[in-house]
């Protein structure tokens, strides 16, 4: 093993992908470490901080503010000392005060201003840190009150700090929260989006690191190995382009997590957000798309052709190996998912045959595994060793690649050679994978679009493989919103029906944990002591129910969606297709009622049925009452009214809760994140039928005959597959993927 780390100095681009020609990328201009915005044309959204700062474009010239004017612009206020006040020293607050003191039920105690001592302030900053919760520290760095103090802080300290504010915490949970949601349903919603999300914990970052440098404090390399961290969290290849740029002017070397972070961040550049997360399998339509080098919205983020993501990530890997830095198995995990982005399937087979003597091709033709030459061997604490990060890149590389045979068969064989158990996020990777290339294609470029297209009862058979022993992963929402549609399109009512109803028991149960959540928060606000709304226990309580919330949030809009599936439908075969116009459409509209608004039109055989009420699918909120939606009890069904079907929905609830205690103080920072409303206004959006069936039926861009619901709801012919013309470059062929396929 350690003699095949001391080789992999050698185990250079040229032979885990020996088409690698090397390039070198343009210089960028020298630039502030704290040039770490997102998108400068977007507003920033944070309520905690307004930098005045600008994120440059991609590899543009921008001009820079000269520094010494914005060290001084930034710098401690006269009358602040300089020493810092958390090492032995005195440190003068000048003339800072606090607001008048209040008693529980928010009258003024006594008159005028307070001076707060040095000795108050350390108290409390110093209380925060050791808590050590990331929200209060990240308030506190932003706080105009311990500016001194974070100017100030031991370099060391700040690198404890700093990691506190992880993107584990702040990004990760959003970001699986929307990936499922269309942004348009976001928008409809009016609920934030995950790229304000991204934006306001970009521009803390930067409000911090401001103070920072303002007095005069170096980044090291831990701080921007942090920033890293951030931007691969985020897929933001242009923040870790001018991290990156600042570690080399700094004359500092990176070490492999460096290396890693930054090829990862260029390899999901904008995958997580806006219509790019839809735009992850590789079509011809696809690649032409992505090769621009100003590409048109809905297309930004990692590139092709000329503008090749994998010829970025392997000149990054080449000069990781120049410099004498062993790679390990997320190094060549990055690798692995730049070749997959341009298409480039050989790239992918050659470094898992290089690094661990893998043969996919192999693999699929040899039925006898006891046939196949033996993997490398690695010790278990090597950092070769494969993961379950290595399992989830071939199953997302060859899935969105349209060979999902080629997936299971690897997946399959590394997980029993390496003894590493499928986790629950590589069979719903599958799974996904699986349902896009399920999806009929309309067209001029139908044919080539089907490459690698699976059957329904292959996704069928697959959820069933994953569900049972020895494997046991419990359905999600999503799971069960992909079989909904899957039947949607087979017009199989019984089998929409079941997931739905499947679909609503998760989202009940999730219900039951927000309402528990928020019972814990009630029972902080009844506190007469306001200080405990300060404490850790508080702010972490608020954190779990916010995260329920917008979870809840998240299964309540997929059941709408389903719901108005269920109605649009035109023809529902099978043996209740006689009765559905007299029967089961009525007991679906009494039954699923919270689910859908007042006006709802629907088809049957003598012609158009069309409600006129109150709401409409282009308003925030679809329900005229004031409730949580539930399933609703019809005639002729055995449906119990769920317990918390009285309960009065959340958003409304904090909106009577405010109202009802006015004294409450909503500068604290927890409560003010509680109390945040969504405001519905009186502008309705352009959301039809068409556009719904577009977004929800996963139809491909570059699909230029969308189907018309009546057209939707007949069961497709799958397409025979044919030999494409291979675009782009040469060392970037787009392959085709087999024909229509069998569980195997």
């Amino acid at each position: 093993m350690l003699g095949f780390i001391r080789a992999s100095e050698s185990l250079g681009s040229h032979l885990v992908c020996p088409t690698y020609r090397r390039c070198q990328l343009p210089g960028l201009p020298r630039c502030s470490p704290l040039l770490i915005l997102r998108d400068p044309t977007r507003r920033p959204r944070s309520s905690r901080s307004e930098p005045s700062i600008y994120r440059p474009q991609y590899r543009n010239e921008m001009q820079y503010g000269n520094r010494d004017r914005f060290a001084e612009r930034h710098a401690p206020r006269p009358g602040r000392g300089t020493t810092c006040i958390l090492e032995p020293g005195q440190a003068d607050l000048g003339d800072h005060k606090i607001p008048k003191a209040q008693d529980d039920r928010g009258d003024d105690i006594g008159a005028g201003p307070q001076v707060e001592s040095l000795e108050d302030v350390k108290r409390d900053f110093n209380a925060i840190l050791r808590d050590g919760q990331p929200d209060q520290v990240m308030d506190a760095m932003l706080d105009p009150r311990f500016e001194s103090l974070v100017c100030l802080m031991p370099q060391s300290t700040f690198v404890e700090v700093f990691h506190l504010l992880s993107p584990a915490y702040f990004i990760d949970p959003y970001r699986e929260i929307h990936r499922p949601l269309h942004p348009s349903a976001v928008d409809v919603k009016q609920y934030k989006s995950l790229e304000s999300i991204f934006d306001e914990f970009a521009n803390n970052l930067s409000a911090i690191l401001q103070i920072r440098w303002a007095g005069g404090q170096p980044l090291g390399l831990a701080e921007y190995t942090h920033l890293l961290d951030c931007a691969r969290s985020m897929g933001d290849a242009i923040m870790a382009d001018y991290i990156w740029h600042t570690i080399r002017e700094d004359g500092m070397v990176p070490d492999s997590q460096c290396y890693n972070y930054y090829m990862e961040a260029k390899v999901w550049d904008k995958a997580y957000t806006g219509l790019e997360k839809y735009r992850l399998r590789m079509t011809p339509y696809l690649y032409r798309k992505r090769r621009f080098f100003e590409p048109n919205p809905g297309w930004q983020g990692y590139g092709t052709a000329a503008r090749s993501v994998r010829k970025e990530v392997l000149q990054i890997f080449n000069e990781m190996t120049q410099e004498g830095t062993s790679g390990d198995t997320t190094t060549f995990v990055n690798v692995i998912l730049a070749s997959s982005r341009v298409g480039h399937m050989q790239g992918i087979k050659n470094v898992l045959h290089t690094v661990w003597n893998i043969d996919v091709d192999a693999l699929l033709e040899q039925v006898d595994e006891s046939m196949l030459p033996e993997v490398t061997p690695y010790d278990r604490s090597s950092p070769l060793y494969p993961t379950s990060h290595l399992l989830f890149a071939v199953a997302h590389a060859f899935g969105t690649n349209n060979d999902i045979p080629a997936a299971l068969r690897t997946i399959d064989f590394i997980s029993s050679r390496y003894d590493i158990p499928v986790p629950e996020n590589v069979w719903l990777e599958l799974f996904e994978r699986s349902f896009v290339l399920s999806r009929p294609r309309f067209g001029p470029d139908a044919e080539r679009n089907a490459k690698g297209q699976v059957s329904y009862d292959f996704l069928n058979s697959m959820f069933e493989t994953m569900t049972a022993e020895p494997f046991n992963v419990r359905p999600t929402i999503e799971v069960h919103h992909i079989l909904a549609k899957t039947a949607w399109d087979r017009a199989r009512l019984s089998e929409f029906k079941h997931h739905m109803e499947a679909a609503y028991d998760l989202l009940r149960e999730t219900r039951k944990k927000r309402r528990t959540a928020r019972s814990i928060i009630e029972a902080y606000l009844g506190q007469p002591q306001t200080q405990i709304l300060r404490s850790r226990a508080f702010a972490d309580a608020v954190h779990a129910y916010d995260i329920l919330r917008l979870r809840t949030m998240q299964q309540t809009v997929i059941m709408e969606r389903l719901a108005r599936l269920l109605l649009i439908h035109r023809r529902w075969v099978g043996s209740q297709n006689q009765v559905w116009e007299r029967s089961l459409l009525p007991q679906a509209l009494e039954e699923w009622r919270d689910f859908l608004p007042e006006s709802v039109v629907y088809h049957t055989r003598g012609g158009l049925v069309e409600f006129d009420g109150a709401t409409s699918w282009r308003q925030r909120n679809i329900r005229s009452h004031d409730r949580v939606p539930v399933r609703r009890p019809a005639f002729g069904t055995n449906i119990e009214l769920d317990d918390d079907a009285n309960d009065i929905d959340d958003d409304i609830f904090w909106d009577y809760y405010r109202q009802s205690a006015p004294h409450l103080d909503l500068s604290i920072p927890p409560l003010r994140r509680l109390f945040e409303a969504v405001q519905e206004d009186n502008v309705s959006s352009t959301y039809d039928d068409e556009a719904f069936l577009a977004e929800e039926l996963e139809y491909e861009a570059g699909e230029l005959e969308i189907p018309r619901v009546g057209r939707a709801a007949r069961t497709p012919r799958q397409r025979a597959t044919t030999r494409e013309h291979q675009a782009g470059e040469a060392d970037e062929p787009i392959t085709t993927g087999p024909g229509p396929l069998l569980w195997a």
